[in-house]
């Protein structure tokens, strides 16, 4: 697992209006930037990695969608069905915090035996960190008190004006260990070329560059050329 390393895809998927997005990889580089924001936008996504055994509901409630709203974007799922080991996605509106970046704060209501790393790691699927939660919360990792109300901050994008939006929308995604360049092009369905070519003097995504992830597994890298790491 690799917590915290995300970037940012557009998913193919049919929304509750009947929308369809195409897929192209958007962002993966290695440089942080700082810029503002003077705006966000009102759906923004997450790839979520889902956990053995998963609950369709506990997943609708910590990403703040109804059961039926979670289902209407991911074809295949039901209210007491969804495969585990896979990617859904889930939407959110995207927020510019003050001023600075784009992201949107969750809340999570803390369960017995909850720490910051599960709360992270599994309840988010390594859409943020145990790190950023600690430092955005006033609770100690070490007690947490049941039923505190955590924050829970997840990175976003609203769109970049370089690429176009024939592209769709854009869905922050936490790489994992196993994955690389071909896998992930594999499973959004476009070709390695394209997902190499968008950003072209900014970042490459290499065998090399994975290694680099894999060997880095335990440190925060932020690849969102499109809002900082909070």
């Amino acid at each position: 697992m690799i917590p915290g390393v995300s970037i940012l895809i557009t998913d193919m998927f049919r929304s509750k209006l009947g929308l369809s997005f195409s897929l192209s990889i958007i962002s993966l580089c290695l440089t942080t930037v700082e810029p503002t924001c003077s705006k966000g936008c009102d759906l923004a996504l997450g790839s979520y990695y889902v956990w053995t055994h998963p609950s369709v509901s506990l997943i609708a409630r910590v990403s703040g969608n109804s059961i039926d709203e979670l289902i209407s974007y991911n074809p295949g799922t039901t209210p007491f069905y969804i495969m585990s080991h896979s990617r859904i996605v889930v939407p959110f509106p995207c927020d510019c915090i003050n001023g600075e970046f784009l992201a949107h704060v969750f809340t999570y209501t803390v369960r017995s035996g909850d720490t910051y790393d599960k709360i992270a790691e599994t309840y988010y699927s390594n859409l943020t960190t145990a790190e950023t939660l600690e430092r955005s919360n006033s609770y100690p990792a070490s007690s947490i008190p049941d039923n505190a109300v955590v924050n829970v901050t997840v990175n976003c994008s609203c769109g970049n004006a370089s690429v176009s939006e024939a592209y769709g929308l854009f869905v922050t995604y936490p790489l994992r260990v196993e994955d690389s360049l071909e896998s992930i092009a594999a499973a959004t369905n476009v070709s390695a070329d394209l997902l190499q070519s968008v950003w072209t003097g900014m970042c490459a995504l290499t065998n090399n560059f994975y290694g680099r992830i894999k060997a880095l597994a335990n440190k925060r890298l932020r690849v969102d050329e499109s809002s900082k790491e909070f």
